[in-house]
């Protein structure tokens, strides 16, 4: 008897291991795998690429200053589009249009102005002015100043009054007018006519002092020639600089070529940049444009710039800032030093350098993998892990769907606004899990 309990006891001892084993089996078959990941807060970082070209954001620009009526002819372009040039380098050469001719004809008015006054201070020769001939040439002279003075002083209101869209009155403003600007043009216009007024009445006393005619042909006359000597010596000295001027433009300190915009043949009427520079003791930058970027990348970002592979130079954006087209962009201040080590600013301005800015969010947030967040757009959840014991004593885990506000995305890390912090979050799983799921981790 006593052998057949035995027996009984080892059979149903056989038969429990049997069955939590085969039950364990069936559990472990049933319940769906899955990995965890442990939610942690930091700050998100990103390695976002860039590409950024060469640009002088100041510059200054190389040009001749000529009259209305002047223009001159480029010989030769000695300089080309990112060239580094030093001071006294020659950057165009030109020659003035029709130099030869209009010197000469300069030349032979000034000539011939000078022989008509010697001739007429020949027949003159014995002409001598009195004290009332004295007083007309000087009343005649203040007489032509004044004229001249209310003549600018009229078309300066004139102007100013368009330009205000103010209406004159009898060429004078209105009454109620309160602008200051106009109401000085206006003054200096008053106080030209009275100077009119004042000079018309000695002029006028003095032509009653009985002035002979000759005296006033020879006056006149004498005015007009010695007016023309003077004006073809000022054109003649003022061509004479600037065909020395046009014969060879320098850069007038160490910079870069930024623009050309003239080439041999050329007719340059001065009214334009010939050569834009650098300005001088400015630095070049890396623009790279950012309007596609989604990340705000502030000033001190860290930078790496490199050139086709090769070696890379660490720097930081010293600006940002929007271009005349609206889109946004940053600088990244270079050396001559580096300008050279990249490969040159003729390449740098047609070829952008790679550059590798290192974004670091602002703040800190909860970081998991992209592949434990569920769901799309706005409607965005991950499922925290519950940790139980049952009846036996066995760990248990289930799974709580919990709603989520995704920030941003960055490769396979996931920013999220909610504090997760040491919670455990499923994923991966070998099959579909749902709330209260029972889940399982992948065995090591």
């Amino acid at each position: 008897m006593k052998k057949i309990a035995v027996k009984g006891l080892v059979t149903l001892a056989v038969v429990v291991a049997l069955c939590m084993f085969f039950s364990g089996t069936i559990k472990t078959i049933s319940t769906a795998k899955v990995k965890l990941v442990t939610a942690k807060q930091g700050k998100l970082e990103e390695q976002i690429k860039l590409s950024g070209t060469l640009r002088f954001p100041e510059t200054e620009e190389i040009a001749l200053d000529l009259g209305s009526d002047e223009s001159v002819i480029i010989k030769r372009v000695r300089v080309t589009k990112g060239r580094k040039v030093s001071k006294g380098d020659v950057l165009f050469e030109a020659e003035v249009s029709g130099y030869d001719a209009t010197m000469k004809t300069l030349i032979q008015n000034a000539e011939d102005a000078q022989k008509e006054l010697m001739e007429l201070e020949r027949k003159n020769g014995d002409l001598r002015l009195k004290r009332t001939e004295e007083l007309w040439v000087e009343a005649y002279d203040a007489l032509t100043d004044a004229r001249r003075a209310q003549l600018e002083a009229k078309t300066a209101l004139e102007v100013a009054a368009k330009l205000a869209g103010v209406t004159l009155e009898d060429g004078r403003l209105p009454e109620d007018e309160q602008d200051e600007a106009l109401i000085a043009c206006q003054q200096e216009l008053d106080d030209a006519g009275e100077d009119v007024t004042d000079a018309q009445a000695r002029f006028t006393s003095a032509n009653r002092l009985g002035i002979s005619e000759d005296v006033i042909s020879y006056v006149t006359k004498s005015r007009e020639l010695t007016q023309k000597i003077d004006e073809a010596q000022e054109k003649i000295a003022a061509l004479t600089v600037l065909g020395q001027m046009a014969g060879s433009v320098v850069a007038p300190y160490d910079g870069y070529v930024v623009e050309v915009n003239v080439k041999a043949g050329d007719s340059y009427d001065g009214k334009t940049a010939a050569i834009v520079m650098s300005a001088e003791k400015s630095k070049g930058v890396l623009r790279a444009d950012t309007s596609e970027i989604e990340r705000q990348i502030d000033k001190g970002t860290q930078v790496a710039v490199s050139r086709n592979g090769g070696k890379q130079t660490n720097k930081k954006v010293t600006d940002t800032g929007v271009d005349e087209e609206g889109k946004a962009y940053v600088d990244v201040e270079v050396s001559d030093k580096d300008i050279t080590s990249l490969g040159g600013a003729a390449s740098l301005m047609e070829n952008a350098a790679e550059m590798v800015a290192s974004y670091r969010a602002g703040s800190s947030t909860t970081l998991v993998p992209v592949s434990a967040v569920r769901g799309t757009g706005d409607s965005r959840y991950v499922y925290i892990v519950n940790e139980s014991s049952n009846a036996l004593g066995e760990t248990t885990l289930t799974v709580s769907k919990m709603d989520v506000k995704v920030i941003t995305e960055v490769g396979s890390t996931a920013s999220i606004e909610q504090d997760l912090s040491r919670q455990r979050i499923a994923y991966m799983e070998d099959r579909a899990i749902s709330e209260g799921s029972e889940v399982m981790v992948y065995a090591n």
